[in-house]
């Protein structure tokens, strides 16, 4: 039955999604004093289609050049305000989609360069920029949502927690695993170390996989005290897997620190919301004495890795091959 359960979960995910839900992102330059701008609007691929978002301002809009990889359309344009300003942002089709668009505004005065960042959801597509305070915080809840939908890493620490018993154990590992994936998320961040992301998204599969089947063994093979090693390890390469939604957001050059660090607060805050819930239904469980049902959750996540695994190693290899 054990096996039928593993086998499922594999189907299951095959119509799913393999890879965290990352931002759209839009950069409004402003070109010069008369009500000129630049706007650069990049909206990501998921599940191998674009979600058909457009920007729309109270501004003439004219386009000038679209870009497609296999990640992203980016579509530039002019946006010719007049005698009036900037006032009004809105991304068309947003509220049907399951993303968030950062917005950053860049403009100049006497002072010099203003920076303001923004964050547009799903549940208010339109904002008026007359009547709103926005600032840094909107990277708080970025690093948030962004953990809530970085669904391998969500796997990952569920894995890990399973291997934990006590909670100064739990603690501490967490601790390690959260100190291990900042560090590489700052140094990835700030181009002091670069490493292509394709591989980095198999090997975090992979190394749910391993955790799975460490998970169902009778007689476990990783000892507690090797269990930190393993945190460390796979915290590292977790760091590198946030990196690339950050990267491709960018941090604003006036506040980098502040930031990152609310980024990474926005994740930890995630995490830590994902382990509560995960201990309080734990504890349910096992008062039911229940072991299918507690154990289902490794078998599936097992399932969906092993695919993730296999779907994202022959993306690697495929270009090799054909």
């Amino acid at each position: 039955m054990n096996r039928y359960l593993f086998l499922f979960s594999i189907f299951l995910n095959s119509v799913g999604f393999a890879h965290e839900i990352r931002p759209a992102f839009l950069q409004i330059l402003q070109s010069d004093s008369s009500g000129s701008y630049e706007a650069s609007f990049r909206q990501p691929q998921i599940a191998g289609r674009f979600l058909g978002l457009t920007l729309s301002t109270n501004c003439q809009q004219e386009s000038i050049s679209s870009v497609v990889n296999t990640s992203a359309l980016t579509e530039t344009f002019e946006l010719d305000c007049g005698s009036q300003s900037l006032n009004e942002i809105e991304i068309v089709g947003l509220d049907r989609t399951m993303i968030d668009t950062l917005v950053r505004i860049i403009t100049f005065n006497e002072e010099g360069e203003n920076n303001s960042t923004i964050l547009i959801t799903g549940d208010e597509p339109r904002i008026s920029l007359s009547s709103e305070n926005f600032g840094l915080p909107v990277y708080l809840s970025i690093g948030f949502e962004h953990l809530l939908n970085g669904y391998d890493h969500i796997l990952f620490v569920l894995m890990l927690l399973y291997l934990i018993h006590r909670p100064l154990d739990i603690i501490k590992i967490v601790t390690i695993f959260t100190v291990a994936h900042s560090i590489t998320l700052a140094l990835s961040v700030f181009d002091i170390i670069k490493i292509s992301q394709a591989p980095v998204e198999a090997v975090i599969a992979g190394s749910i996989v391993l955790l799975a089947y460490e998970n169902l063994r009778s007689t476990k093979s990783i000892k507690l005290q090797y269990l930190g090693f393993v945190a460390l390890t796979f915290g590292l390469l977790h760091g590198l897997g946030f990196a690339g939604a950050l990267t491709e957001i960018g941090l604003p050059q006036s506040s980098q620190l502040s930031a990152l660090f609310l980024f990474n607060l926005g994740l930890e805050l995630g995490q830590l919301t994902i382990i509560v819930v995960f201990l309080i239904v734990a504890m349910a469980i096992r008062i039911k004495r229940n072991r299918l049902l507690f154990y289902a959750p490794v078998y599936l996540s097992g399932g969906i890795a092993s695919y993730w695994f296999f779907e994202r190693s022959w993306q690697i290899m495929s270009p090799l091959i054909y």
